[in-house]
């Protein structure tokens, strides 16, 4: 299934024994790790309408592409799980292959309110990928739920 802006989708799903597999992609790798990011939070709460009122930065490091995906993805789950804080909207500072650094605007999430759809777990290492081809960046993981 893909979804993203119209008919320009961002990411799509695959089907994983148990799990979710996420498919995302961007004209720059900063881009298909949002878009990646935006298809992790999707299977979780329906976003729709939602205004950013808070802000966070988050920077994550790794020694390759596919270790910061993860890092990524996880950093943004710890804050979800720990804070209940949804990213809406997100600018890169400085972004690369062993480094991210990002400046996020979003909401608090409160179950009571908010249209809650799912669970992710973690983002693993099974059939992870980061490549480029056509001159567009794709990333792939597989979403524990």
């Amino acid at each position: 299934m893909r979804v993203g802006s119209g008919s320009n989708p961002q990411f799509e799903y695959f089907p994983v024994t148990a799990d979710q597999g996420l498919r995302a992609w961007g004209k720059d790798l900063g881009e298909a790790y949002i878009n990646a990011a935006r298809g992790m939070f999707h299977l979780m709460i329906d976003s729709a309408g939602l205004s950013p009122s808070e802000s966070r930065r988050i920077k994550v490091e790794a020694e390759d592409r596919e270790s910061l995906l993860v890092a990524w993805l996880s950093e943004l789950l710890y804050l979800y799980e720990v804070e209940g804080f949804l990213p809406l909207d997100y600018e890169i500072i400085q972004g690369g292959d062993q480094c991210l650094d990002v400046h996020l605007r979003g909401v608090i999430v409160d179950p009571m309110v908010h249209d809650l759809r799912g669970a992710v777990k973690a983002a693993t290492y099974h059939l992870l990928e980061v490549k480029q081809e056509r001159g567009k960046w794709f990333v792939q993981v597989v979403l524990d739920m």
